[in-house]
C-alpha cells in the first residue's frame, strides 16, 4: 500500500538463478520451474504461505496482486496510471487474476485493478473469492486426473 514493500512468502517453485529485475513474471514454459514447482503452481499450493501475510496485515484476501520490487518499476513504465493500485492493500487474489490478466499485459491488469478499486465491497470481494475457489478446484482436478472438470 502506498508503494511500501513487504515480504511475500511462497514455496519455492523455481531453480535459483540471478534474477533480472526487469523481466516479466515466469510463465509455465520457463525452464527454471522444477517438476514439483510445476505441480504446486498448478494446484495453487505455492500460494498457501501468503496466508501468513494476510494474518499479519500486510495483505488482504482480495485486492490488486502485489508485484515484486523490480517488476513494479517495469510495470510503472508500461502502464501510465500504475500507482493507482497503491491506494488499496494488495490481495491474494483479485479481479485481474480471475479474469486471467497478468503482468505480461500491464494495461489489462491495471484496468481490472482500477475497476476493483472502484467497485470494492464485501459482496464484490465474496464474488471474487468464490470464483477463485472454483478456478482452484478446476485446476486441481485437471492436475490430479489429467482431465478437465466437466460442466453439468
Amino acid at each position: 500500500m502506498f508503494g511500501e514493500t513487504f515480504d511475500v512468502y511462497k514455496f519455492r517453485s523455481m531453480r535459483e538463478t540471478e534474477m533480472d529485475d526487469t523481466a516479466p513474471v515466469a510463465d509455465e514454459g520457463n525452464d527454471r520451474i522444477t517438476r514439483v514447482g510445476r505441480f504446486i503452481r498448478r494446484t495453487h499450493l505455492d500460494e498457501l504461505p501468503q496466508l501468513w501475510s494476510i494474518l499479519i496485515g500486510d495483505m488482504s484476501v482480495v485486492g490488486p496482486r502485489a508485484a515484486w520490487t523490480g517488476e513494479e518499476t517495469h510495470l510503472e513504465a508500461e502502464a501510465e496510471d500504475w500507482r493507482k493500485r497503491w491506494f488499496v492493500k494488495p490481495g491474494l487474489t483479485g479481479l485481474a487474476q480471475i479474469n486471467g490478466a497478468t503482468s505480461l499485459d500491464p494495461e489489462a491488469k491495471l484496468r481490472y485493478d482500477v475497476e476493483y478499486i472502484r467497485r470494492q465491497s464485501f459482496w464484490f470481494d465474496l464474488k471474487i473469492v468464490m470464483r477463485q475457489v472454483w478456478m482452484v478446484v478446476v485446476d486441481v482436478v485437471r492436475t490430479v486426473t489429467g482431465r478437465p472438470l466437466e460442466d453439468g
